[in-house]
């Protein structure tokens, strides 16, 4: 279950311990098992080391380009890739970045880009392709918003059963589905406004949501944002440079 941020820091003050080393999203279960571990690899990152006890460095999960993203970023491009290619969904192609250049709003919500993920959904229910995917956004508010946005279009009516239920399950922020795999993620950036740097800046400052939210995806990745903005916010530098770019809404 998720808890609010709010909530969870209370209780590490309560507590006396450091919220960065054990308040999720910045830690989880396997960053605090890295740190009690007696053995661990130290892999460069932008900001500093990154320590990772007895590491797993064979990938089974992903095709590329969501393998090479997560490797240099995350591992110093030592992981070894064990997984057979597998097909790019047909219906929407390779892998891709569709850039939004949307009216931006001062919560980080923009609308134009819930009508374009909703536009991709009714391409791949249309084909018939079985809905085995997740929708997810480094941001709350941007998850409610399209939870709601999807749910009133009424494009998961005859796809899914209980549709409010699947958007609960299948559309959330990136650290809400962590240990989850799908064969498409969508991932929806928001923070189209200028003055957001701050909210860009804290979401590519690390590798961990970046390299969360492109691991989940096992076949198609499509990131839907305002590429200009974006592409210059820590490591998604390294999605702009892997992800060829989609058609321009």
């Amino acid at each position: 279950m998720t808890l609010p941020n709010s909530l969870t820091e209370e209780i590490c003050a309560y507590f006396g311990i450091d919220p960065l080393r054990f308040n999720a999203p910045e830690a989880s279960i396997q960053t605090v098992a890295d740190a009690a571990s007696m053995f661990y690899s130290r892999f460069p990152t932008g900001s500093g080391h990154r320590e990772v006890g007895a590491p797993l460095l064979v990938h089974r999960r992903c095709n590329d380009p969501m393998f090479s993203v997560s490797n240099e970023i995350a591992y110093s491009n030592l992981m070894v890739q064990a997984k057979a290619p597998s097909q790019h969904n047909e219906t929407l192609g390779p892998s891709a970045w569709v850039d939004v250049v949307g009216k931006a709003g001062p919560d980080k919500w923009c609308a134009d880009e819930a009508t374009t993920l909703i536009a991709m959904l009714r391409q791949l229910k249309a084909s018939g392709t079985q809905p085995d995917l997740y929708v997810v956004t480094p941001f709350v508010i941007v998850q409610d918003n399209l939870r709601r946005e999807i749910v009133n279009s009424g494009i998961l009516d005859g796809w899914v059963h209980k549709p409010r239920e699947w958007v609960r399950e299948h559309v959330g922020t990136v650290h809400t589905v962590q240990g989850r795999e799908a064969k498409i993620v969508f991932f929806v950036l928001g923070a189209q406004m200028s003055s957001q740097n701050g909210a860009r800046a804290w979401a590519g400052s690390r590798p961990n949501l970046v390299n969360v939210a492109v691991t989940r995806a096992k076949e198609s990745l499509y990131v839907i944002g305002n590429r200009q903005l974006w592409k210059s916010a820590g490591v998604f530098a390294v999605l702009d440079r892997h992800l060829p770019q989609g058609p321009q809404c």
